[in-house]
């Protein structure tokens, strides 16, 4: 009986790593999302759901946006010179003020519906960490993204990457961009 309870004692917290997908009421008490094969339309939920415990705090923000690598496939060359002429800048850095309003979760309803479309192969947010795979069907061709980061409620770094190969041409296009915020204090008046 002794090497019983010791045998699940052992396997309790290998039980606790695996745990499986988030459902709405365990995203709203955790703050947590594990999702695979889902839809648009259920990681809004789930993240609108988890949304108390997670949202960026309104406020005063400094936001930055960097193009970090490119590959130009098959985009007509005056717009493939403008894309490349980004790559290896400096982040373009902003301040805004961003209300209650501005930082809710995706609301699905106003997507485009070729967006409605996209699916996730995988969603997880866990612990500020976020890692992500969106694919969708457009008419542009099919698209895959990642995005990999930390996220809290006063600050985000976040990497994401893109690749597509358009109709009718040969080669691929994709780009990497990184973003970041941090939450500097209350609103100016």
């Amino acid at each position: 009986m002794r090497l019983t309870i010791l045998a699940a004692g052992a396997l309790l917290p290998l039980a606790a790593c695996n745990q499986g997908p988030s459902t709405e009421q365990s995203a709203r008490q955790t703050g947590e999302i594990r999702l695979e094969n889902a839809s648009m339309e259920e990681v809004a939920k789930q993240s609108a759901a988890a949304d108390a415990k997670t949202a960026a705090q309104p406020g005063q923000w400094e936001n930055s946006f960097q193009l970090v690598a490119l590959e130009t496939g098959g985009v007509p060359e005056p717009i493939a010179s403008q894309m490349k002429a980004e790559l290896g800048k400096p982040p373009k850095t902003e301040t805004s003020c961003r209300k209650a309003e501005d930082v809710k979760p995706i609301d699905v309803s106003k997507l485009s519906p070729m967006q409605r479309g996209c699916t996730f192969p995988k969603y997880k947010v866990v612990g500020g960490k976020i890692d992500a795979v969106m694919e969708c069907d457009t008419p542009m061709g099919k698209s895959h993204m990642t995005i990999t980061g930390s996220q809290t409620k006063t600050s985000y770094d976040l990497t994401m990457s893109q690749s597509q190969t358009v109709p009718g041409q040969t080669k691929q296009t994709s780009m990497t961009v990184r973003i970041t915020g941090k939450r500097l204090g209350e609103c100016k008046a």
